[in-house]
């Protein structure tokens, strides 16, 4: 696999059916990753999850089932955005990522300006699908975005052909970055 990068990016997120993040320029052939050792590596088997975690740079790593994703103040969404099949006209149901977030405690470098801005969230699902969304993009005094995990249908049904969990990121006008079947949630900061 080979991978060329026009630009001369921090990172280079290279998107072939799977996410692999490359420090530097270019990345050496000795450093190079097989599709099969990535797809080795995920989380998931496909099949939908009873559970995913949220890890990464945080203080305070934790599990989340259907009935823990329930204990939270939940809010409610309409979405209407692009796929592949045609337009999607919807509501759900569920807790905002950066409540999760909160609890957890990103960790941040106080000597860093701004270091929270360095941050990002890697959600990846059971057939390792990878979506990225920044810290800065759900806080309130940057995007403000209310992403949402949801857990039910608009009408407070369970979510059926989504898993447990699913990314829920209302304005996107196409809807790749809804991540269905969630199986973890990882905070990591841009080099």
């Amino acid at each position: 696999m080979t991978s060329n990068c026009l630009l001369k990016p921090l990172f280079c997120l290279c998107l072939v059916g799977f996410s692999v993040i490359t420090y530097g320029q270019f990345a050496p052939s000795s450093m190079k990753i097989s599709p099969l050792a990535i797809r080795q590596r995920c989380d998931g088997d496909g099949e939908s999850p009873s559970q995913f975690n949220l890890v990464g740079e945080v203080t305070h790593t934790k599990t989340f089932t259907l009935e823990t994703l329930q204990k939270y103040a939940s809010s409610k969404v309409n979405v209407w955005y692009n796929t592949g099949k045609g337009p999607v006209d919807t509501s759900y149901i569920g807790v905002p990522l950066l409540d999760l977030l909160n609890e957890a405690i990103v960790i941040t470098d106080s000597a860093r300006k701004n270091d929270i801005l360095r941050k990002y969230v890697v959600i990846r699902a059971s057939d390792c699908y990878e979506s990225v969304i920044t810290v800065a993009d759900l806080l309130t005094n940057f995007g403000g975005e209310q992403v949402l995990v949801a857990y039910a249908t608009g009408d407070g049904k369970p979510l059926v052909d989504d898993g447990m969990a699913r990314l829920v990121v209302p304005g996107d006008k196409a809807g790749g970055r809804y991540v269905s079947n969630i199986v973890r949630i990882e905070v990591r900061s841009a080099p």
